[in-house]
């Protein structure tokens, strides 16, 4: 599997299961929700925008999707949301690239174990989220908040594991 064949796996509808933690609080949290993600059009206004912002030219992106979800709970409050995700692959050695999202510009590896692991930097500290799949139509997913300049000095504020399964392909 290549990072276009992998990038390609994205697109459907999953249910996802997460597991998190918050350090230092003595808590974990569970939840589920159900994820959408679909391809975004070369022209698409949400992919353009997000490569203005970065000076990045729309037509080096690959594989840009958009994320929606909401939380299945049992309270008539459900959380949701979406977000823009626009890979660039870096054209010196396409395993490596930018990611670009609302929450911040990011580098992404897709390494011989066929794993993503993603890094981004945000006001909040160092994201790191890894990505894989056990078949085509289970994912999981593993993401840490860390706070600190250096390798040496950080602390992880958070964790978070999920499992997906995808329920449905893309839409046609």
């Amino acid at each position: 599997m290549d990072i276009h064949q992998f990038l390609e796996l994205f697109v459907g509808r999953w249910r996802s299961q997460r597991s998190d933690h918050q350090f230092g609080q003595e808590n974990g949290n569970d939840g589920r929700s159900l994820l959408e993600i679909n391809t975004l059009s070369e022209d698409d206004p949400d992919l353009i925008a997000i490569c203005q912002k970065y000076d990045i030219d729309p037509h080096t992106a690959q594989h840009a999707v958009r994320t929606s979800w909401e939380e299945e709970s049992l309270s008539s409050i459900k959380p949701k949301g979406s977000a823009v995700i626009v890979p660039v692959p870096n054209p010196d050695s396409p395993h490596k690239g930018l990611i670009l999202s609302g929450q911040g510009k990011g580098i992404y590896e897709f390494a011989q174990d066929e794993s993503l692991t993603i890094h981004t930097v945000t006001s909040q500290g160092v994201i790191e989220e890894r990505i894989w799949y056990g078949n085509p139509n289970l994912r999981f997913r593993v993401t840490t908040l860390s706070q600190g300049n250096n390798a040496g000095d950080r602390r992880i504020q958070s964790s978070k594991f999920y499992s997906e399964i995808r329920i449905s392909p893309a839409k046609q």
